[in-house]
């Protein structure tokens, strides 16, 4: 199920080896093939949890304090 998600929502590959702390390549071959340890399954399904709040805090911001990170954001 891991494996749709990241598919489905094009996830960065390269930023969630690094965050797992493994090449690239390493993390490819497990991600198709489901062979992660249960150590890593558990990082990988915490660093997405992570991702899931990140995410969570755009809609609670109402649109000034959009606007307002918006406009204070470096181009």
């Amino acid at each position: 199920m891991l494996k749709e998600i990241i598919d489905k929502w094009k996830l960065n590959h390269n930023l969630l080896a690094e965050k797992m702390g493994m090449p690239k390549g390493t993390f490819n071959n497990k991600l198709s093939s489901g062979d992660f340890t249960d150590e890593e399954l558990e990082r990988l399904k915490n660093i997405l949890v992570v991702l899931r709040d990140d995410l969570g805090g755009i809609d609670r911001l109402d649109f000034n304090d959009a606007l307002r990170m918006i406009s204070q954001k470096e181009l």
